[in-house]
């Protein structure tokens, strides 16, 4: 089988590529990402050498996993502010060192996220969209008039392009759009926009 050769810009470049979206702790990234882990520690000669060679201060990464309950309050709620959907599964999976400092914290991610003042019953509810609810409030979005663009979308209805991308597009805001049976080209529209501003 094929085994991945990691050269030092590779590494550099797979680390500043989750910078601000995923921790880059040693312990992080060796449950997560273990080749790239390895291959760093053997390149550079640690983890910290390798988020230094990035131009990175490793000391302050090194706190991230430090979690107390007041820094887990508030990265919860940063990320309720940002939109991100903040259901169990979805926090085990994109954001395992908060979760397992949340139920070392709290007892449970549920108390966890009542504690942030999020309201737990609509987090869970938001996960159990099927594919007809999802395409149910795209269609109502764009027959309103609503921007469907995957930047729009972003911003102002993340959890809903999220969840149709999982669910209907296979990752893709595009596919998913196609999915619900709207064929607009909004990458088009951006560029006759600035067709026009010039």
């Amino acid at each position: 089988m094929f085994k991945q050769i990691w050269f030092p810009e590779m590494i550099q470049q797979h680390i500043l590529s989750r910078l601000d979206k995923e921790p880059l702790n040693s312990h992080y990234y060796a449950t997560n990402y273990p080749d790239v882990y390895a291959a760093a520690e053997r390149t550079f000669g640690s983890w910290g050498e390798a988020i230094e060679s990035c131009g990175l201060d490793y000391s302050l990464i090194k706190k991230y996993k430090s979690w107390t309950r007041q820094s887990v309050l508030d990265e919860i709620r940063r990320l309720a502010k940002e939109g991100e959907p903040l259901f169990s599964q979805n926090a085990q999976d994109h954001h395992k060192p908060l979760y397992m400092a949340a139920i070392k914290r709290f007892g449970n991610w549920g108390k966890a996220l009542q504690s942030a003042g999020v309201d737990y019953k609509s987090v869970r509810l938001r996960r159990s969209m099927t594919a007809g609810e999802i395409k149910k409030e795209v269609l109502a979005l764009f027959r309103s008039g609503e921007s469907l663009s995957y930047m729009d979308m972003r911003k102002n209805y993340l959890y809903l392009q999220a969840v149709a991308m999982k669910k209907l597009g296979a990752g893709s805001w595009a596919r998913a759009r196609r999915e619900c049976g709207i064929l607009t080209n909004y990458r088009l529209q951006r560029a006759k926009r600035n067709e026009t501003m010039k």
